[in-house]
């Protein structure tokens, strides 16, 4: 097995080469295809072997390329989110709230595209790679202006990249696959089946308000599959936190 920190200065040795991908086999073409198989039947498919297979090649010749799955598994999660792109550049938002908010949902839509990032992340623990640390430069400078220590500013990206990570949990909790999940307009129904209102008093209230299916929430009927409601009242509340937080400093400093 490959020791992480040597996996994590290959990938950055690869992105500081430049080399165009050339015929044949190349560290590109692999990562690509890992990548599509991760995509499209989850991390847990993807192996050397597997990966060989679709693109034609030994598994043998995959590794003068890459010297471990665990070090291929960076380089996806690294080219599955890519650099940030134009709309998270700190000149582009109105303000640190809009910056953090849009950082909040770019990120969230990478990794929607790429669920499998989530099982690939605990293995690795914070970001190390070139792109991670993109998208987490990019985040700080959102908050390059405020009068906040440096080490504030990264417990804020932190807190946001948590909800980001918790949307995913959440996803991944209403997925068919996952072991005993229960389709989230019928969770509410069990509940109210299921559960004892004098033992659970405060929650008994919240599924005869119809929270779980809906049914209670302004403006639920209007939610499409682009408008996503709920991860907009948590983010929301995330960054109303962080704007308290920022005013209060701001009261302090004058």
């Amino acid at each position: 097995m490959t020791n992480p920190v040597d996996g994590i200065r290959e990938v950055w040795r690869a992105a500081a080469s430049g080399e165009a991908p050339r015929r044949g086999l190349s560290l590109g073409r692999i990562v690509e295809a890992a990548v599509e198989i991760a995509d499209a039947y989850g991390l847990a498919a993807v192996s050397m072997a597997h990966v060989a297979e679709q693109l034609g090649f030994t598994t043998m010749s995959l590794y003068r390329h890459v010297g471990s799955k665990e070090e291929l598994v960076l380089h996806m999660q690294d080219a599955a989110m890519g650099w940030p792109d134009d709309v998270l550049d700190p000149g582009a938002a109105d303000g640190w709230r809009d910056g953090l908010e849009r950082w909040a949902r770019a990120a969230t839509a990478g990794l929607r595209a790429h669920p499998w990032i989530m099982q690939a992340i605990p293995m690795f623990g914070l970001p190390a790679t070139p792109n991670q640390l993109a998208w987490l430069d990019r985040g700080l400078g959102t908050m390059a202006d405020l009068p906040l220590h440096e080490g504030e500013k990264l417990m804020i990206m932190l807190l946001v990249d948590s909800h980001v990570l918790g949307d995913m949990l959440f996803r991944a909790a209403d997925s068919p696959s996952t072991t005993l999940a229960v389709e989230p307009q019928r969770y509410g129904a069990l509940l109210a089946e299921l559960l004892d209102p004098e033992r659970y008093p405060s929650l008994a209230r919240v599924i005869d308000a119809g929270v779980f299916d809906g049914a209670g929430e302004e403006g639920a009927e209007e939610a499409t599959a682009e408008a996503d409601p709920d991860y907009d009242f948590r983010l929301a509340r995330v960054l109303d936190g962080i704007e308290r937080f920022v005013e209060d400093r701001l009261a302090g400093s004058r």
